[in-house]
């Protein structure tokens, strides 16, 4: 999915972020952002309320009376996203770079979903041009895993190391890498072919097992974008999305250690 931006100062400031030089392209954009637009927040249904910016700011996502999906990002920082148009999202003017970029991947977020193209909160490592996705919650070692796999088996690579995209394309499930992955400077223009995803879980041995339909659905779903969850558009196309993604990749649960036997053992499981 090609992004065009439009706009002033956000959008030097958005060109001056980490990650985003490294994804410039001559394609004819297929949805846009537009930056610096003008905007008000009508009265609103609160839908769900999080944190930002290492917990010094806070979002609201909202809907409207027609049906229209707001971000407040506070101090009149607004995304506003209409599902009858939705090939645009409009963001007002943010001057904190961290704020713009929680917008930018956000608005990615919702331009996306109906393409059935997702940010997916994982690791991702590259080996003999097949992806597999490290999925689990923070601190459950994703990180250290694909770190394992860099030291450990010759040719992996690192595609990115927090928020990649995910996608259903004719010709598969494939995995993007992005302008977002998190304290890990690893920008890649990279489409790779997913050949699992892999939920982590620390234990005190090493184990691993391909999950069924139920299981795999469960293990995906916590890593996609939290507020597409508190809407019933947005629920039904994530629902649509997962489904088709568990329907063509296998999906795999590991209780590992953070060793090199780890790696080894979810490599000749899933790369063989």
């Amino acid at each position: 999915m090609t992004v065009g931006m439009e706009g002033g100062d956000s959008l030097q400031r958005a060109m001056m972020l980490y990650g985003m030089p490294e994804f410039v392209s001559a394609a004819e954009p297929e949805v846009r952002i537009r930056l610096d637009a003008t905007l008000q927040l009508p009265p609103c249904t609160l839908l769900h309320r999080f944190d930002i910016s290492d917990g010094n700011d806070e979002c609201r996502f909202c809907i409207d009376a027609d049906g229209v999906y707001w971000y407040d990002y506070g101090k009149d920082r607004l995304l506003r996203y209409d599902l009858r148009t939705p090939d645009i999202v409009e963001l007002s003017p943010m001057a904190d770079a961290s704020v713009l970029r929680f917008a930018l991947w956000t608005a990615y977020s919702m331009l996306g979903l109906p393409r059935r193209k997702v940010p997916i909160h994982s690791s991702v490592v590259v080996c003999n041009g097949h992806a597999v996705m490290c999925l689990g919650e923070s601190g459950t070692g994703k990180s250290t895993h694909t770190r394992l796999w860099l030291e450990n088996i010759q040719g992996a690579h690192l595609l990115n190391d927090d928020s990649p995209i995910l996608a259903v394309e004719e010709d598969g499930v494939m995995v993007y890498g992005s302008p977002w992955s998190g304290k890990t400077h690893c920008y890649h223009q990279e489409r790779v072919p997913v050949a699992a995803l892999l939920r982590l879980e620390q234990k005190p041995e090493n184990s691993i097992r391909k999950l069924g339909v139920i299981e795999s659905f469960a293990a995906l779903q916590p890593s996609c974008p939290p507020c597409m969850v508190k809407d019933e558009r947005c629920t039904d196309m994530l629902v649509d999305f997962i489904s088709e993604v568990i329907r063509h990749t296998a999906v795999y649960r590991m209780g590992c250690l953070p060793n090199a036997a780890a790696a080894l053992m979810s490599h000749k499981t899933i790369i063989g």
